[in-house]
């Protein structure tokens, strides 16, 4: 697949991934939702478990981000530049 694409759709993919993201972790939702709904269905007291709950990859997901300095942002500003066949 990478042989067939460019520069730049590789570039649009990545983009369109950091936006929508697919794979294991949308996958682990919609089992989330599917065991939250199930226990919501079988439960007679209390508050049905969020899906969260049953999502294994919560953890991951929700460790803190480091934020990022000035200078990281200029380094990953002048990598998407150079991707895009700019000359910074």
């Amino acid at each position: 697949m990478y042989e067939d694409l460019t520069a730049e759709e590789l570039l649009e993919w990545e983009l369109s991934y950091g936006i929508d993201p697919w794979g294991p972790e949308r996958a682990d939702l919609r089992s989330g939702m599917l065991c939250s709904l199930t226990d919501a269905c079988h439960r007679t007291k209390g508050r049905p478990d969020p899906p969260i709950t049953f999502m294994p990859y919560v953890k991951a997901l929700q460790s803190p981000k480091p934020q990022q300095n000035e200078e990281e942002m200029q380094k990953v500003w002048a990598e998407v530049c150079k991707k895009m066949g700019g000359k910074k």
